[in-house]
């Protein structure tokens, strides 16, 4: 697979995922950042095992590459999104997604230590212009309601980490069997996810099934619908994309979400965006730049 084709599937998920974040906001307010992680979860496992039986996608995998998956899955598609969902109903889905600037770090360390894979100096100062656009944000945040609102940050920060932790998992397992294939890879992924939540709480699933009978068709619907762009369909193409990248160079193109996300809410909102968010997208663009471009 040629580097083009990778990194268009990577944009395909980021773009995917960022649109479907708008929709998990919104229930993830009203109702918690665990419901609507569950319902999205279930919907892409349902999802995923039609996908792979129609496709008869299966390749032999070992006891360790199914304990990594399920391991993956636990940590990202569970706690990860939970504590990312919950910063969406403070921050929202663009200031939140911002943070997934720190991903290239984190995992280009991991490629650079495990995978023979160069970080290189402009990889690094590319990072340092992610963080000036956290503070920027945080300084946005203080203004806007008089607080540093660390927590909120804190839990986008916790559930970015979880999730490049998964990535690191997931990419670990298709390098024990590179043979693996990619609904297979999410199937058992899920269902470490879903193994999450039954440990947090067990009666949560009788809980969600009530809460689905008071919401009209079109809600359900919505919900469907988003889960299966936000985690199906993303996932389809981020773990497609991730079997060959560079992962240091994939995760850098997550900032295409956060742009991507903020243009929607201006649109939404029908406002233009403000000083804050322009300066920031600044460094935004010259931290793509340097990490994939230069």
């Amino acid at each position: 697979m040629s580097s083009l084709e990778v990194y268009a599937l990577a944009i395909g998920a980021n773009l995917t995922y960022s649109t479907s974040s708008m929709v998990f906001s919104i229930y993830a307010k009203r109702f918690s950042s665990m419901w609507i992680n569950q319902i999205k979860v279930f919907v892409a496992f349902l999802a995923f095992l039609v996908a792979m039986a129609v496709t008869n996608q299966m390749a032999p995998v070992s006891n360790y590459g199914i304990a990594l998956l399920v391991f993956s899955g636990f940590t990202g598609l569970c706690f990860g999104d939970i504590f990312l969902f919950r910063a969406f109903t403070t921050l929202g889905p663009a200031r939140s997604l911002v943070l997934y600037s720190f991903q290239p770090l984190m995992l280009g360390l991991y490629g650079y230590f495990f995978l023979g894979q160069l970080f290189s100096l402009n990889q690094t100062l590319a990072v340092i212009c992610m963080i000036f656009c956290i503070f920027i944000f945080m300084l946005e945040r203080n203004k806007l309601t008089g607080s540093w609102d660390l927590k909120s940050f804190v839990w986008a920060f916790l559930g970015i980490t979880l999730d490049a932790i998964g990535v690191m998992l997931t990419r670990e397992a298709y390098e024990l069997d590179p043979s693996l294939e990619t609904f297979q890879v999410n199937v058992i992924r899920c269902i470490g996810a879903l193994f999450g939540f039954l440990i947090l709480s067990p009666k949560s699933y009788i809980n969600i099934a009530k809460d689905l009978t008071i919401l009209r068709k079109r809600e359900i619907s919505l919900l469907v619908g988003s889960a299966i762009c936000g985690c199906f369909l993303s996932l389809t193409l981020y773990l497609a994309a991730l079997k060959y990248a560079h992962v240091g160079t994939l995760t850098a193109i997550a900032i295409t979400g956060p742009v991507w996300v903020s243009l929607l809410e201006c649109l939404y909102h029908r406002r233009l965006p403000n000083m804050y968010l322009v300066v920031a997208f600044a460094f935004f663009i010259s931290g793509f730049y340097l990490m994939v471009i230069a």
